[in-house]
């Protein structure tokens, strides 16, 4: 059994038998064996300040890493996302003259794309609050300087390995495009996919993991056209795209204001198919993001059925979700999502009424959150629902919409 698998408790245990042996010295046959396991847990557990502190502790005690024990050091630092350290220990393994094969070079690419995601999803996020939470179309847009600099790191890295004559496989690519997508840089990301396919008689072929990052590029860059290229080639290749692909080609898609397109893309995966591949809440919100911010009523009208299918589908609104029928939590929706709530909540209000659902009219409560979201809401059902809908705000609940009975059943009698 490798360590990597033992339950926590082991491991803890399993490094104080470590610690013991450097502080004793002793070198007893297997100990090479026990240093390599001993990294190879911390790796896998992201414990990178162990990893370090081994290979410090061996030093000191004269003990000299080899490549292996440095390989599972550079993993630990980047699964612990530390991709300076990581890059650190590349540059000591050169000044000792020790070869860098390809699984090493892999693990500091996969650090500087984990990186890389992280950061830009920080930044998005960033972005999305200091918008008020929606989203608007701005293709090419400007990455940080940290992404891109850990886009430069990345491109250092895969010409090193090209320079001293490391093979660069599948791993290696994807994960330079997935650094390729956080940064925006689609035509890099293309590159990239092209020079897979022209390395596949070696077995580099662009695999899910790879089109996909490539279509994040070309989506953070309002490039739809070539995004959707890679997705078509994606299923050229026999690869059929998951989730997180159609998320990414409708992420592009919102970004290149493709409303007609992304609405299909939505229908696309309502269709039945083998791999049960259905929409998200990622998927909803880009969608009716998208949606929202076209014009006309054709592209209102495609937001609410994208909603009413997303409810049908129990991905919002669902029944176990609510403390009564009465009561709507909107505060966790974007505000295209909540806008398209509010028209959906009170048409179903309507309909119940008509099949003889609701007996009884009641206030009707909106929890949004103290925040603008509550005004935005109290906006949208005073000015796009007809007849007009008022709220109160409850000194004691600041963070929800009241809509009073009378208020309740003045629209719906609007309706019947």
């Amino acid at each position: 059994m490798s360590i990597a698998t033992l339950p926590q408790w082991m491991v803890r245990s399993y490094f104080h038998i470590i610690s013991f042996v450097l502080e004793n010295a002793l070198f007893i046959c297997n100990f090479g064996f026990l240093r390599c396991q001993n990294n190879v847990a911390c790796a896998k557990g992201k414990m990178w300040k162990t990893a370090l502190s081994i290979l410090r502790e061996m030093k000191e005690k004269g003990i000299e890493p080899n490549e292996v024990t440095y390989g599972v050091a550079v993993a630990a630092c980047g699964n612990g996302g530390r991709w300076e350290k990581a890059l650190e220990l590349l540059d000591q393994m050169r000044e000792m003259n020790m070869k860098i094969n390809t699984i090493t070079y892999n693990a500091a690419v996969s650090a500087l794309a984990k990186a890389a995601r992280t950061e830009s999803k920080q930044q998005r996020r960033f972005d999305f609050k200091q918008k008020g939470g929606k989203y608007h179309a701005t293709g090419n847009q400007p990455q940080n300087s940290e992404v891109n600099l850990l886009w430069c790191k990345t491109l250092d890295l895969l010409d090193c390995m090209e320079s001293e004559g490391v093979l660069r496989d599948s791993f290696t690519f994807s994960s330079a495009i997935s650094t390729c997508g956080a940064a925006g840089r689609w035509e890099e990301a293309m590159h990239l996919i092209n020079t897979m396919k022209a390395d596949g008689d070696r077995g580099i072929k662009p695999n899910r993991f790879a089109y996909t990052s490539a279509i994040t590029a070309c989506g953070n860059s309002g490039e739809w056209e070539p995004a959707l290229k890679l997705f078509n080639d994606m299923k050229l290749d026999g690869l059929q795209p998951d989730l997180v692909s159609y998320n990414a080609l409708i992420g592009a898609g919102m970004t290149a204001n493709q409303p007609e397109q992304v609405f299909g893309l939505w229908d696309e995966m309502l269709q039945p198919n083998k791999d049960k591949i259905a929409p998200d809440i990622v998927t909803l919100t880009e969608v009716i993001g998208t949606l929202d911010r076209a014009t006309g009523k054709i592209n209102r009208d495609r937001a609410d059925k994208v909603f009413s299918d997303a409810v049908k589908l129990g991905i919002i609104l669902r029944q176990d979700s609510l403390d009564s029928s009465w009561e709507v939590d909107l505060s966790g929706m974007s505000f295209p999502v909540a806008r398209a709530a509010c028209r959906f909540i009170f048409c179903r209000l309507v309909e119940e009424m008509k099949k003889d659902k609701v007996q009884t009219v009641r206030d009707f409560s909106l929890i949004t959150g103290a925040s603008r979201m509550r005004e935005y809401v109290r906006e949208v059902l005073r000015d796009e629902l007809n007849p007009a809908i008022y709220c109160v705000v409850p000194k004691s609940e600041q963070g929800t919409l009241v809509v009073k009975e009378k208020v309740v059943k003045n629209y719906i009698d609007g309706h019947l």
